[in-house]
């Protein structure tokens, strides 16, 4: 959270948890926290090329820190009831793609350890989250149990 919220949290937490509270109640998330301002961020290369550069998204403050909860929220609860797989690594505490790796080479060494070999094919999934259609995602939290007035608000979001 940025510094100037971080100095106020004491005076603004109980009308924040008012707000966050009515955002969840009404199931519609305000319209200007689904605004954003669009910054390019430089990746590498050469600077004054237009494919060097991916788009980053700056969206209200107020709007990541729910966001941040339901996250939290959703992902204890696919755990609780076996949604995610303790192999998945990727937006779980703990684990990240470093982990991941680490798990795969484990796995690939005791292989060759014990004699065997394996074959391995490598994915790109680069903006593989830009490109999912956002009815499908919804579709998959219901399946899974997300409903109610917690679904209106990701698919306001959304």
């Amino acid at each position: 959270m940025p510094r100037f919220l971080n100095r106020i949290t004491g005076e603004i937490s109980y009308r924040l948890t008012l707000l966050l509270q009515r955002v969840l109640e009404d199931g519609e998330v305000p319209v200007e926290w689904r605004e954003a301002n669009v910054v390019p961020i430089f990746k590498n290369g050469n600077r004054g090329e237009a494919s060097n550069y991916r788009p980053v998204s700056l969206t209200s403050q107020i709007s990541k820190v729910l966001e941040s909860i339901i996250r939290d929220e959703i992902v204890s609860f696919f755990e609780r009831y076996g949604v995610i797989k303790e192999t998945q690594h990727g937006f779980r505490k703990g684990k990240s793609c470093l982990t991941n790796l680490l798990v795969f080479l484990d796995r690939i060494t005791r292989c060759i350890d014990e004699g065997g070999s394996m074959d391995v094919g490598f994915l790109n999934l680069a903006k593989a989250f830009d490109k999912i259609p956002h009815k499908r995602l919804i579709e998959k939290l219901r399946k899974h149990g997300i409903g109610g007035k917690l679904k209106c608000v990701i698919e306001s979001w959304l």
